[in-house]
């Protein structure tokens, strides 16, 4: 869904946001094959917009985890989940769809008390996922 959506969003944001998609794809599965052919698709059109090696091993996770402004997770199925920790012990806020784990530890943020670990989006579509990237946005850009 990612890659889905992150043409969308460079255009919205006037090409001011950076995707990083780690991890290796598996070209036997067709599903797993489009998806590598989407992500080097976008990284040769945005090359400062999006970056993905779905060929090789991501190593450099816990650099991400922590120095990126949100983790994106929108897994159609998570049933526990341990990556939203990871991006929380470097206090990354986390984009995720309201499913098994996450829906238990992406609580999302509220503006009236400064509550919350993210942003959820609860019906699998991508403009749910992209309303819920848009108002993380905006909790950024609000330095207060």
């Amino acid at each position: 869904m990612i890659v889905d959506i992150a043409e969308t969003i460079i255009h919205k944001l006037n090409y001011k946001v950076q995707f990083i998609v780690g991890g290796p794809a598996n070209y036997k599965d067709p599903y797993g094959r489009g998806c590598a052919e989407k992500m080097i698709h976008l990284k040769n059109k945005y090359p400062h917009c999006f970056w993905a090696a779905p060929d090789e091993f991501f190593t450099d996770g816990s650099l991400v985890n922590r120095g990126t402004d949100f983790g994106l997770m929108p897994s159609m199925f998570e049933p526990g989940g341990i990556v939203q920790h990871e991006f929380f012990v470097g206090s990354t806020p986390v984009i995720a769809y309201k499913t098994g784990g996450l829906k238990d530890s992406v609580i999302e943020y509220q503006w009236h008390n400064q509550i919350g670990t993210g942003y959820t989006f609860e019906a699998f579509k991508k403009e749910d996922f992209i309303f819920a990237v848009e108002r993380a946005v905006g909790t950024f850009a609000n330095k207060a």
